[in-house]
């Protein structure tokens, strides 16, 4: 915005000066020190501060006319305070009290856009004028720019300290307006709209740095968009803030988890569960260890889950890491002697279930670990597991189904009886196939049931 410049004579007449200074006679008072406002008898808007001419203003020839314009807008004459003001312009452009007078007339017309066009003219004249800084942040409240207005009235504040009022009222807005840039912020948020959560969130952070749970709810929308980097930025901004926000731990767990980083995530957990005790954090704390034991373990037995039909080795294997305790507990004072695995990757679990007995050798001492397991020795093995652990045989040894392939007086039938009616192994039809195979995944859900059974 800008005003045209138009020469006129310096000299005014002597009966207009006079008439000026016999109708508001602390005009001439204000023309030669420049530091008091006019004061109006009953002024229509006692809440505008009369825009002072600063030091360096004061010779201009213009200052009268400045405090006749105001004049005019006190007594709600506005259309002559708004010529007066633009007639000052025309003929002193950098008088930019007179642009601010202007923001004030188009504050009382209810043209606020207007208005803080002015506001800002004259704060291209003085960046730290007050009486523009506080007429913009009115005109902004108006048009609901309450981050903006909060600005305007922060700049008054950092250029006049003496301004109390101005400063609780400050603190109001910045708290009525963190309220509600949270409330939409988070309003987005649930509504899945991402990015614009995004931005709200930013402008909330912008009013209120220090708030350390912003940069966690933020984050966690930056790691939804795929921005990982940016939110373990976000939360780390959070933990120096508040090193006690469990939120941010957890939340940093999650997202080095989603990039396979066991050892990072561990460590935020540990730093969640030091912090507060909590049964999630704890459960994955313990699922953590378990998928690192699993890493540490040969690549055979990462295969077993998937084997259409696992071999024996497989299955000590299985048995010697998920029961280790009770393998240790029940291991014989003698050696278990078994000839043909040595070599094996599943040598010492084999041991280890040889000598507690679960898992035997032939006569030979040969324990076949690449031979592959039937529904038979599964039945057997999952029966005395069974014993192993405290759980007492059923009093019945007839199965509740019909086993329609195996004798009831054969020497396993009493093991499968129990594994079918403790669900251990299902029938097919009524058919139990003892010597079909075993997948990973059978052998898996079977000794998931046992553990499930004793407790384990």
């Amino acid at each position: 915005m800008s005003y045209p410049v138009r020469g006129r004579a310096h000299a005014t007449s002597l009966a207009r000066r006079a008439c000026v200074l016999t109708i508001v006679a602390w005009t001439a008072l204000l023309a030669a020190c420049a530091t008091r406002a006019p004061v109006a008898t009953s002024p229509v808007f006692p809440s505008y501060p009369f825009p002072l001419v600063p030091a360096e203003l004061t010779s201009a020839d213009v200052i009268e006319d400045h405090a006749e314009a105001w004049q005019h807008l006190q007594a709600g004459d506005l259309v002559a305070a708004e010529r007066g003001f633009d007639t000052i312009l025309m003929n002193w452009p950098d008088f930019y009290p007179a642009a601010a007078g202007l923001g004030f007339v188009g504050l009382a017309n209810g043209q606020v856009t207007v208005a803080i066009g002015h506001f800002n003219l004259a704060l291209e004249g003085a960046a730290a004028y007050v009486p523009a800084l506080l007429g913009r942040g009115e005109a902004l409240l108006i048009e609901n720019r309450v981050s903006e207005a909060l600005d305007s009235f922060q700049a008054a504040l950092a250029a006049d300290s003496t301004l109390t009022t101005l400063r609780q009222r400050v603190e109001e807005l910045r708290f009525t307006n963190l309220t509600d840039l949270v409330a939409e912020a988070r309003a987005a948020r649930t509504a899945g709209q991402d990015s614009e959560a995004r931005e709200a969130y930013e402008r909330v952070i912008a009013a209120s740095p220090e708030s350390g749970f912003l940069y966690v709810e933020l984050a966690e929308i930056e790691s939804r968009l795929g921005l990982n980097d940016v939110a373990l930025e976000r939360l780390a901004q959070a933990i120096t803030l508040d090193p006690d926000a469990v939120a941010a731990w957890i939340l940093m767990a999650d997202i080095y988890e989603a990039s396979a980083d066991l050892d990072r995530a561990e460590q935020a957990l540990l730093r969640a569960d030091a912090i507060e005790l909590n049964a999630e954090v704890s459960a994955r704390l313990r699922e953590y260890e378990a998928r690192r034991l699993q890493n540490d373990l040969p690549p055979q037995y990462r295969e077993i889950e998937t084997a259409d039909a696992i071999t024996r080795g497989q299955l000590a294997a299985l048995l010697g890491i998920r029961f280790e305790a009770q393998l240790v507990a029940q291991q014989a004072s003698a050696a278990a002697i078994v000839t043909d695995a040595r070599d094996h990757w599943a040598y010492q679990w084999v041991i280890a279930v040889s000598q507690s007995g679960l898992m035997v050798a032939d006569a030979n001492y040969r324990f076949q670990p690449d031979r592959a397991l039937t529904r038979e020795e599964l039945a057997l093995i999952g029966a005395r597991l069974l014993r192993l652990s405290g759980v007492p045989q059923a009093s019945s040894t007839s199965a509740s189904q019909p086993i329609v392939d195996l004798a009831s007086a054969h020497r396993s039938y009493p093991a499968v009886a129990e594994a079918v009616e403790r669900e251990l192994l299902m029938l097919d039809q009524g058919r139990f196939r003892p010597n079909g195979p075993v997948s990973g995944r059978e052998a898996i859900e079977a000794l998931d049931r046992v553990a499930g059974l004793t407790g384990m």
